[in-house]
Parts: C-alpha cells; structure tokens; sequence
C-alpha cells in the first residue's frame, strides 16, 4: 500500500504539473518576463505560479531558464525563486485541509473520471491539457489517501523508534530524511505528503515530521543544481540564491524548532484551526518560509552583488566598461577622458569583427553575437555615464562633446551589425569558382582591410588626409570588384544569386570600413577638444545619414 500511494501521489503530482503547464500556455513565460520588475512583485509571481502548478521544481527550473536566456536578470529571478519557495508550502494546506477531511474516492474518483473525458475530446487543445491537470488532481488525492490509511493502519500497531542522543542530531538525522525524500522523488510537494501523513497516523512525533518538512524543503536544491550544469553563468548565481535561501533558512529553522513549534501552534489556535499534526505542519512549513523571506530580506542586494562577482564569463568582463567611474564625474575633463576611451573600446571591437568578417575564413554568427552583445552593453553604460555627466555643471566645451560619444559608439556598434550581415552573406556566396573573380575581390578585400587596421593603428587619427586617399583607393577598387562581378554575372559565368551575394558583401565590406573611419574621425575630434578645453567642430550639427539611428539603438539597448 505504501509503494502504491506513493505511484498513485508521484503520478499524479507529475500529470497535474505538466498538465496545468500546458494550460497555462504562455502565461508562465509572460509572468515571469514581465511580472518581476520590483521585489514584491518578483515575490507574487513567484508564490502564484507554484501555487498554479504545485511544483516549486518547476518554476525553479522555468525562472534559471529565463535567466539563462537573459530575459530575467538576477535581481529579478532572485525574488522569483524565493516567492516560489513559499508558493510551495501550499501543498500542504490542501493536504491537511483536504485530503485528509473528505471521502478521497467519492472526491478524486469523479475528477479522474472528468478528466479523461475532458482529455480525450479535447485532443491537443487546452481543455485537453485541462483535463489532464484533473486526472492528475484526482491520483494525487488518491495517493493520499492510500498513504493516509497505510500510515494509520501502521500506528495503530507501532511507532518508528523514537532516536536517542543530543536534539540537533536528532532532528539534523530527520531532516537529512527529508532531503533524500525529495532527492529521490524530486518532488519537496510528495516528501511533504509524506511527513503529513506519517505525522497523522502517529509514526512520528511533531517534531520529527517537522525536520522532516525542512529537510524537504531544502532538498529542492537538488533540482536547481541539476537544471544548471552546463547553464551560464546567471543561472548558476540564480541557482545559489535558491541553494543560500533554503540553507539559511533551513539553518535558522533547526535552530529554533521548539520555539517555532510553540509559535505554529499559537498561530494555529489563534485563527481557529484544525487540532491535527498535519495543520499544524503546513502552517509551520508556510511559518519558515516567510521568516526565510524575512531574513534573505535585507541582506538580498548583498548576496547578489555577491554572486555577481561569480561565474564571470569572458563576454562578462568584456561587456563591464573599464574606464567610466562615477567618481570622476565631478572632474569633466578626466569624466571626458574616459568616455573617449570607452567610445575607443567600442571602436576596437567593431574592428575585430569586421576584420573576421573580412577573412576568407569568415567568423561564426555565434561570435559575432557575443561582440554585439559586448557592443550594446558598452554603449548602455557609456549613455547612462553621459547623461550622469550631463546633470553636472559642465563646461561648454565638455557639454557640446557628449553627443559627439554618443554617435562615435553608434558609428563603431552599427559596424558589428554590418559584420553580422556579411558573415551572413559569406553563408550565401560560398567558394567563387570564376578564377575571374579572384584578383579583384581578393584586392578589394586587402584594401579594406588596409583602411581598417589604419583604424586601428591610430593613423586615421594621426593623419586624416592619407585616410581620405586609402579611401579613395578603396573606392577604386570596389566599383572594379562590382564591374567584374556584374560583367561575370552578365555573361553566364557566375549564377545570378551568387552575384546579388557578391555584390552584397562588396557593399557591406565597403561600408564598413568607411563607417569605422568615421568614428575615428569623430573621436579625434573629441580628443583634440579635450586636449584644447574647446568646443568640438560640429557638435551643436544635427544629424547626417551617418548618425541616424542612434535612438533606435539606445531603446534595443
């Protein structure tokens, strides 16, 4: 009976979660995306969800997904998880107040009986993923009631053995019971069931079957720890905030049972409660969990400055701006020194990417999105830093530069865009078998890449005007590269598709490197009127087709 009540709870469990999951459709996605902007509401979104589906594994393992996606930061999913570790604690309310009070089977029967029905005429639809939340429902029920009558028939005839030695250990022993319960069958809801229904019929006093509860409640852990092998790093921090939580207030718990127990039981008369083991187990389960809320409260903000300093990735670090420090915006030349050699970090990296995409071997989409990435990050602290220094009395010299960063960044991000498409139409190209074709596009390409390391030496800052004739020469030779392939493409040699993706990556090419001349050129601007205390030329300007689009990529930012 025992093994059969356990199925029928685990079954059931199982069935009811993923079946309410699917109901749900979206609505977990959406909650959790947009649900979490402040702590409290991170705390809701997270207690209602593991209320809706009964499963804190699951929305434990949804909220390191979205982490994992980035679409939750760690500020957020932090709440997420520690409002899921309450939500949890409702199992046990339905269970006491439930099922342990009604006719199981005239109760679960007619909800499996419902839906199945439900089930089969409902297909693929929701209803159908309805109904198997019902049948779910009703096994679980079922379960408990096995387990009930199993854990009666067992006290009326004997007791487990009541353990000797020092109270912690004791309780330490039946609380490492409670982890491997969960452990085993991944499930703190069914451990739960567990204790509630042992503590019912008499095999363990209260207090064992609380260190039962706790050590459930910290076995969830395991689920967490599971789900992030692998994972990046801000599913790992996600997944220790849920291991810090459980463990302080697993600790705290322990330490404090009897008095705990002596406060569960005022509460419970307090607001007219059942007088059984099982009520007074799920008002303490619901009891430490909200001290747990309570103590992580106030001590969040540093466990997760903790924890971002953990599990740094390479594109982590690179994405932290190395020169912007909020103490130097009270002295405007060195504040303005420092957004210039940011804007010039920015500008490397658009180089980089470009000069991969300019290889024969190209550079993967996965990479060229890591370096955006990178890109847009530095761009968001380089735009909150201006408009910091923007607040600040500033010389008009320092004033009339801040557009100027802005657009250099913009110039130098939008070429990594570009990256992205030529690696893009390199996939499309493919190899040129038109031996025709050769020498132009491989001297473009030299040309290009001769503009670009310019760039990247300082020469274009350091002398403009031989900037103006290697770009003038890399004008030359693109229109003969696009004459050769329009005149191939003319005469049958090279495909019509493979010549619009020629033509294509000439352009891009071509744009590229005039677009990272550009910010350079705008950079030494910028320097030459920080070295002057002037205003630089063209600031109060408004925008040319260069420029445009910088709004659009602070919002996407």
């Amino acid at each position: 009976m025992l093994l059969g009540g356990l199925g029928l709870l685990l079954i059931g469990m199982s069935l009811m979660t993923e079946g309410l999951k699917l109901a749900a459709g979206s609505a977990l996605r959406d909650i959790l995306a947009r649900w979490t902007s402040n702590r409290v509401r991170g705390l809701l979104s997270g207690f209602g969800i593991t209320t809706l589906v009964q499963s804190s594994s699951a929305v434990t393992v949804a909220t390191i997904g979205f982490a994992n996606a980035n679409l939750l930061s760690l500020q957020q999913a932090v709440w997420v998880i520690f409002g899921s570790n309450v939500g949890t604690t409702m199992t046990g309310w339905i269970v006491a107040l439930v099922g342990f009070k009604l006719n199981v089977e005239a109760f679960a029967l007619p909800l499996v009986g419902f839906g199945v029905m439900l089930k089969i005429s409902g297909e693929r639809s929701r209803r159908a993923a309805f109904g198997q939340a019902l049948v779910g429902f009703g096994l679980l029920f079922l379960g408990i009631g096995v387990l009930k009558e199993t854990f009666d028939a067992f006290g009326e005839h004997m007791t487990l053995p009541i353990l000797e030695g020092p109270a912690l250990l004791t309780t330490g022993v039946y609380v490492l019971a409670g982890v491997l319960l969960t452990t085993v069958m991944q499930s703190s809801s069914a451990a739960l069931v567990v204790a509630l229904s042992a503590a019912e019929g008499g095999m363990i006093p209260l207090a064992a079957a609380a260190a039962v509860v706790i050590g459930a409640n910290l076995g969830t852990t395991t689920t967490a720890l599971i789900a992030v092998w692998g994972a990046t790093p801000t599913a790992k921090r996600v997944a220790l905030s849920h291991v810090a939580f459980n463990i302080v207030t697993a600790t705290v718990a322990i330490t404090i049972l009897q008095p705990m127990l002596l406060l569960v039981e005022w509460l419970r008369e307090a607001f007219a409660l059942p007088a059984a083991p099982a009520t007074t187990l799920a008002v303490f389960h619901s009891a430490f969990n909200v001290l747990g809320v309570l103590l992580m409260w106030p001590v969040a903000d540093r466990m997760i400055a903790f924890l971002l300093r953990r599990f740094q990735s390479q594109e982590e670090v690179e994405s932290r701006p190395k020169f912007l420090d909020t103490t130097s915006l009270g002295l405007p030349y060195i504040a303005g020194e420092a957004l210039a050699n940011e804007v010039g970090r920015v500008s490397t990296i658009a180089r980089g990417a470009v000069l991969s995409a300019l290889s024969v071997e190209g550079a993967s989409a996965q990479t060229m999105e890591r370096e955006q990435h990178i890109a847009r990050s530095l761009i968001g602290a380089i735009g909150s830093y201006s408009a910091a220094l923007g607040r600040m009395e500033l010389p008009e010299a320092i004033a009339t530069l801040l557009p100027s960063y802005l657009r250099s960044a913009q110039q130098s991000a939008s070429v990594i865009e570009i990256a992205q498409q030529m690696i893009a139409v390199q996939a499309e190209l493919g190899e040129l078998s038109d031996e025709r074709l050769d020498e132009p596009v491989q001297v473009f390409r030299r040309e290009a890449v001769r503009v670009i390391e310019a760039v990247g030496t300082g020469q274009a800052e350091t002398d403009p005007a031989q900037t103006d004739v290697m770009i003038g020469e890399l004008e030359r030779v693109y229109e003969e590269a696009k004459l050769a392939a329009l005149h191939e493409g003319v005469s049958g040699r090279l495909g019509v598709l493979q010549m619009d993706a020629l033509l294509r990556y000439l352009a891009l090419s071509r744009r590229a490197a005039k677009q990272l001349a550009k910010a350079a050129r705008r950079l030494t601007v910028i320097r030459t009127a920080l070295d002057a205390g002037q205003t630089a030329p063209g600031a109060h300007e408004g925008k040319n087709a260069d420029d445009e689009g910088f709004e659009a990529l602070s919002d996407r930012t």
